[in-house]
């Protein structure tokens, strides 16, 4: 019973924290998310682990997400924060 009230719980935040993204060119989109991101921007490397984890504009990657929220976490991003730590959570359960 717990377990499955956690999986709802994570369920719900999950779709809080992850939005479907609404790119209109991907690989410009992830030409410019790459540049904020190694040029220190948070939000940058935020949207990278967003592309990531979706798929969208990228192969599907947890791995590559999980490193990019770490890094936008590092950068004191909230949302990267809880992202990282989503995935993190979502990984270790299956």
């Amino acid at each position: 019973m717990k377990l499955r009230y956690l999986f709802v719980v994570i369920s719900l935040l999950t779709a809080c924290v992850f939005p479907s993204l609404a790119l209109a060119d991907e690989s410009q989109e992830f030409k410019t998310y790459r540049a904020q991101c190694d040029g220190g921007e948070a939000a940058g490397c935020y949207n990278l682990g967003l592309m990531y984890y979706v798929g969208k504009g990228v192969k599907q990657s947890n791995a590559d997400a999980l490193n990019y929220f770490s890094k936008a976490c590092g950068m004191k991003s909230d949302k990267g924060c809880k992202s990282y730590a989503l995935l993190k959570m979502r990984m270790l359960l299956k």
